[in-house]
C-alpha cells in the first residue's frame, strides 16, 4: 500500500465505476439483475472452468517442452498452481498471483521458476497478439465505425502479426536475438543490461516450443483453442442478462474486455473491466444501459466466484497455505 502504483490503480478504478453510475442509474441496474436468467450465468461459469482446463493444457505442453509430455510435469499440479495464481490476482495488486505460480511450479522437479516466469510472459504475449490480430475481425459487428480507427485496428493487427513472426525467428536465432538486444539495450542509459539481458532470454527460453514447427503449430492451435470457451461464456453471459448478442458481438466485447483490464486499476480489474464492456455493448453495439451494465456486473462477479472456488482447491491440493504462497511471492519480488 505504500506505492504510488496501488494507489493509481485504485483511483482508475474508482473513477470507472463512477463514471458507470453516472451515465447508468443504479437503480436500473438492479432492476435489471432481478430480471437475469441465473441458468445462463451458471453455463457460462461452465465455459470459464473449461477456459482454465485449456490453459493448463496449454502451459504444461510449454513446461514440458523438450521433454516426453507424457512423463513431464503432471497436469494436475500445473491446473492447481494456475488457479492459485489467477485467484491470487484477483485478490492481490501489482499481479502478484503471477509471481505466485512461478514460485509454486518452480518447486516441481524439474523445472525452476525462470521457466515458470518465461512461459507465463509467453502465455501473455501469445494472449495479446491473438486478441489484437482477432479484433479487426469482429469489427463486422460495428455498423458505425469511423474510418481511422477501423484503418488504426488494421495495421495494430498487422504488427501483431510482423511481432508473432519476430518472436518466431528470435525464438530459432537465440544467440544471434541475444546480440542484436545488446546492442539495443546498451544504447538506453537508463536500463540495467545486464537485468534486461536475463528477461530477455527469459522469454526466448519460454519461446523454446516455437523451436520445433510442430510444437510451434500445437502452440498457435492450442492459444487459439484456450479462447473458445471466454468467446461462449460472454455470449451466455449476455443472454443471462436480457442482451440479445450474436456470437460475432460477444467475441467484440471480449476482445474490448481483453484491452480495457490492462489498464491501471485495483485487483481483479475492477471497475476497468465493468467500463469497457459497458461501452462497448452501449456505446458502440447499441445495446439498453441497464443490461449492459448489469452484464459487466455478473459476468466479473462470477468470474470472482470460479477463480476463488478453483483457488482454493488448488490451494487445497497443493498443501499450500494462503499466507506461505503470498511470503513466498512477495521474497521473490523483493530480490
Amino acid at each position: 500500500m505504500r506505492q504510488p502504483q496501488f494507489w493509481l490503480g485504485i483511483v482508475v478504478s474508482l473513477v470507472c465505476l463512477a463514471a458507470i453510475f453516472i451515465f447508468i442509474e443504479p437503480a436500473e441496474i438492479l432492476a435489471a439483475l432481478r430480471t437475469a436468467r441465473y441458468g445462463y450465468l451458471g453455463l457460462a461459469g461452465v465455459c470459464i472452468v473449461a477456459f482454465m482446463v485449456l490453459r493448463a493444457v496449454r502451459w504444461r505442453f510449454m513446461l514440458n517442452s523438450g521433454r516426453n509430455q507424457d512423463g513431464g510435469v503432471p497436469y494436475s499440479k500445473v491446473f492447481h498452481i494456475q488457479n492459485i495464481g489467477y485467484m491470487l490476482n484477483n485478490l492481490l495488486p501489482f499481479r502478484l498471483g503471477d509471481v505466485a505460480r512461478a514460485v509454486l511450479i518452480g518447486s516441481v522437479p524439474p523445472l525452476s521458476i525462470s521457466q515458470g516466469l518465461s512461459t507465463m510472459v509467453v502465455e501473455r504475449v501469445f494472449d495479446l497478439l491473438f486478441m489484437v490480430i482477432l479484433f479487426p475481425f469482429t469489427l463486422v459487428a460495428v455498423t458505425e465505425l469511423p474510418p481511422e480507427i477501423n484503418t488504426a485496428v488494421q495495421i495494430t493487427g498487422l504488427i501483431a502479426i510482423a511481432a508473432t513472426i519476430i518472436l518466431i525467428i528470435a525464438a530459432n536465432q537465440r544467440r544471434r536475438a541475444a546480440k542484436i538486444a545488446a546492442v539495443i539495450l546498451e544504447r538506453i542509459p537508463f536500463l540495467n543490461t545486464a537485468v534486461w539481458l536475463k528477461r530477455f532470454d527469459d522469454l526466448l527460453l519460454g519461446l523454446n516450443t516455437l523451436t520445433r514447427p510442430k510444437d510451434g503449430l500445437i502452440l498457435i492451435i492450442l492459444s487459439i483453442i484456450v479462447w473458445l470457451p471466454i468467446f461462449l461464456g460472454y455470449y451466455l453471459a449476455m443472454l443471462a442478462a436480457n442482451i440479445q448478442p450474436t456470437l460475432i458481438e460477444a467475441t467484440f466485447v471480449a476482445c474490448v474486455a481483453a484491452f480495457s483490464v490492462a489498464a491501471p486499476s485495483s485487483p481483479g480489474q475492477v471497475g476497468v473491466f465493468e467500463a469497457g464492456v459497458t461501452f462497448a455493448l452501449v456505446a458502440i453495439l447499441g445495446h439498453p444501459d441497464a443490461e449492459s451494465g448489469s452484464f459487466a456486473f455478473l459476468y466479473h462477479a462470477s468470474n470472482y466466484i470460479v477463480l476463488g472456488l478453483l483457488g482454493a482447491i488448488g490451494i487445497n491440493r497443493t498443501s499450500s497455505t494462503f499466507s506461505s504462497v503470498i511470503a513466498s511471492a512477495r521474497a521473490l519480488t523483493a530480490r
